[in-house]
C-alpha cells in the first residue's frame, strides 16, 4: 500500500514539473491567439471592439462607425482593445498596430482604442497623406465623435504616395510582469517537491483513505455547483463563446450554416451590449452555441439544444419527459439526458435575485424564448425592439 502511494505521488509530480514546463510558452500563446482573434473578426466587419472594453462604443456605434468606413473609398480598420504593459503590446498603440497589420496583412488605415479611451493609428500603403492633425483625436468630443472625425479626414486627405511606416521598436518589457523561466521554477520546484514526497507518501496517504470515505458526499456537493452559474461566470462565459464564433465566421465563407451563424452573432452580440441579467447572459450563449453547431454541421437548420442543459450539446430527438416548472411534454434531449433517470435530469440553475431557478424560468428574455428554436435570433431581436 504504501509502494502505490509513492507511484501515485510521483506521477503527479511528474505531471506539475510538466505544466510548469510549458509556463514560459504561455505568455506568448495567449498573445498570438488574441492578434488571431482579432485579425479574423476584422476579415469579416471593420470594427472590432473586445468584450472587456465594450464599454467604449454601443452597438449603434458600431454600426454607424462600420458604414462610414465601407463609405470612406479606402480600407479601414477599428479595434477597441485593452493596451497593457504585460500584453504583446507592451502598452504601445504603435506596436500593436504594427502586429496587427503584419497578422492581418492588408494595406489599410488601422486605428485603436484603448481602455482609456485614447485613440491611435498607423496608416499602411494607403494612397492618402496620412499626416492628420493629433487633436482631432485627443480633444474634448467623445470617441465615437473623434473616430468619425479621423475617418472623414482620412476619406476627404488629399492623395499621396501609398508608404509604409518605419516599423516601431518592440517596447522594452516590464520587469513587474515578467514570468520566471521554466527552468527555474522546474529547478526551485524539485529542490522542495521530492523531500517532501516521501513524507507525505508515508503520513498522508492513510489520511488520503480517511477523507474518501467521510467527505464523499461534500465532493458530490462541490461537484453539483457546476450545474450552478452566477453573473460573473456567465459573463465570463458568454464573452468566450461570442469570440469562439466570431472565429469560427472567419473561416466559413462556404459554409451552408453562415447565414444562421451571423444573425445569432448579431442577435448575441446585441443582446450582450444592451442587457446584463443573468437570462440575457445565458441567451447570449445560446446563441453563439447554436450558431457554433450551424457551422459545424454545415446547416442552416442546427438541432436545438438540450432543454435540461444548453451547455450539453444539440438534441437529436425529442422525449416526453417532466422538469421543473414546465409541463410534462416532448423536449430536446441530448443522448446523455435520454439515457439519465429521471431524479439524474437536473436542469441547469442560474442565480436570479440571490436565489437559484432554473434558466429556463428566468424572467424576461426566456419567457419569450423558451421551447422556441427554429426562429431564435429573430425572437431575441424582437425581444431587443429591433427591427
Amino acid at each position: 500500500m504504501r509502494r502505490a502511494g509513492v507511484s501515485r505521488s510521483l506521477a503527479v509530480g511528474l505531471l506539475a514539473l510538466s505544466l510548469l514546463a510549458s509556463v514560459a510558452s504561455a505568455g506568448a500563446t495567449s498573445a498570438a491567439d488574441r492578434l488571431d482573434r482579432i485579425a479574423a473578426a476584422l476579415r469579416r466587419s471593420p470594427v472590432f471592439v473586445d468584450p472587456d472594453v465594450s464599454y467604449l462604443l454601443d452597438a449603434r456605434d458600431r454600426a454607424a462607425l462600420g458604414k462610414q468606413i465601407g463609405a470612406a473609398g479606402i480600407p479601414m480598420y477599428l479595434v477597441g482593445v485593452p493596451l497593457l504593459s504585460e500584453d504583446e503590446s507592451g502598452g504601445e498603440a504603435d506596436y500593436f498596430l504594427y502586429l496587427l497589420h503584419q497578422r492581418l496583412g492588408r494595406p489599410g488605415v488601422y486605428l485603436v482604442a484603448d481602455q482609456r479611451g485614447d485613440l491611435d493609428w498607423t496608416s499602411y500603403q494607403v494612397p492618402r497623406k496620412a499626416s492628420l492633425d493629433f487633436d482631432t483625436a485627443h480633444g474634448d468630443t467623445s470617441l465615437p465623435r473623434c473616430l468619425h472625425d479621423v475617418i472623414d479626414a482620412f476619406a476627404r486627405a488629399p492623395s499621396a504616395a501609398p508608404s509604409t511606416p518605419q516599423t516601431p521598436a518592440a517596447p522594452e518589457p516590464d520587469g513587474r510582469h515578467q514570468r520566471p523561466s521554466a527552468g527555474r521554477l522546474a529547478g526551485e520546484f524539485a529542490k522542495v517537491f521530492f523531500p517532501v514526497l516521501i513524507v507525505s507518501a508515508l503520513v498522508l496517504w492513510p489520511l488520503w483513505l480517511i477523507g474518501r470515505l467521510v467527505f464523499g458526499g461534500v465532493r458530490r456537493a462541490v461537484r453539483g455547483d457546476s450545474r450552478t452559474l452566477g453573473r460573473r461566470r456567465l459573463r465570463r462565459r458568454a464573452a468566450a463563446e461570442l469570440t469562439r464564433l466570431a472565429e469560427a465566421l472567419g473561416h466559413a465563407s462556404d459554409d451552408r450554416g453562415r447565414g444562421r451563424a451571423t444573425a445569432d452573432y448579431d442577435a448575441a452580440r446585441l443582446l450582450y451590449d444592451e442587457k446584463s441579467d443573468p437570462g440575457s447572459l445565458f441567451g447570449v450563449i445560446v446563441l453563439a452555441l447554436d450558431g457554433q453547431d450551424a457551422l459545424r454541421a454545415d446547416t442552416a437548420t442546427p438541432d436545438p439544444r438540450c432543454m435540461v442543459d444548453p451547455l450539453h450539446g444539440p438534441a437529436p430527438g425529442t422525449v416526453r419527459v417532466w422538469l421543473p416548472g414546465l409541463p410534462d411534454r416532448r423536449l430536446p434531449l441530448c443522448e446523455a439526458c435520454r439515457q439519465a433517470a429521471k431524479e439524474e435530469r437536473r436542469p441547469l440553475m442560474l442565480i436570479i435575485d440571490g436565489e437559484k431557478r432554473p434558466y429556463y424560468q428566468a424572467p424576461g428574455l426566456w419567457e419569450r424564448i423558451r421551447g422556441r428554436h427554429a426562429s431564435l435570433p429573430e425572437d431575441v431581436l424582437e425581444y431587443l425592439g429591433v427591427e
